[in-house]
């Protein structure tokens, strides 16, 4: 069901495209509405082409000049459906950005429980250190998120509806 899915989005980008491109802009033969890279698509907050580079095999744990994975800026970003459709392509949840910084670490100093715990679900390290040396429980704890702090820690099991 996900390949057809996938299949009818590219057919109706492919259709459109066109259209779209020289509404904004001349076009060359070589434009296209989906995102050239998956770090673009990522930033942009474009899951159509996040989908559609994904299917076509786009590298899932790429990095910017940052350092940063799609993991990592979709964490940033604080999107659970970008993190899902990441996470169901299987990147290196334990990835570490240029500051020594995992997706992991990113969504517990935003306090955004529902990728903490998706996260955590896909093996990521609550242990590991940024290059401060602190762990995501002790971020999640510098900002302000104690339950957070206690869930990585595994002393509180967090409860919560989607």
């Amino acid at each position: 069901m996900k390949s057809i899915i996938v299949t009818l989005i590219a057919i109706s980008l492919a259709t459109f495209a066109p259209l779209n491109a020289m509404q904004t802009h001349n076009t060359t033969d070589n434009d296209f509405v989906v995102a050239e890279n998956i770090i673009e698509a990522v930033n942009n907050i474009d899951i159509i082409s996040l989908n559609v580079l994904l299917a076509e095999g786009a590298t899932v744990d790429t990095v910017d000049q940052a350092g940063n994975s799609p993991l990592t800026l979709a964490s940033k970003i604080g999107n659970p459906r970008m993190i899902e459709i990441i996470l169901a392509h299987n990147p290196n949840v334990n990835r570490r950005n240029n500051e020594g910084e995992t997706a992991l670490m990113i969504a517990s100093a935003n306090g955004i429980l529902s990728i903490v715990t998706d996260l955590k679900d896909n093996g990521a390290n609550p242990e590991l250190r940024n290059i401060d040396g602190f762990t995501s429980p002790q971020i999640a704890l510098r900002n302000g998120h104690a339950s957070i702090a206690r869930f990585l820690s595994g002393s509180e099991a967090v409860i919560f509806s989607r």
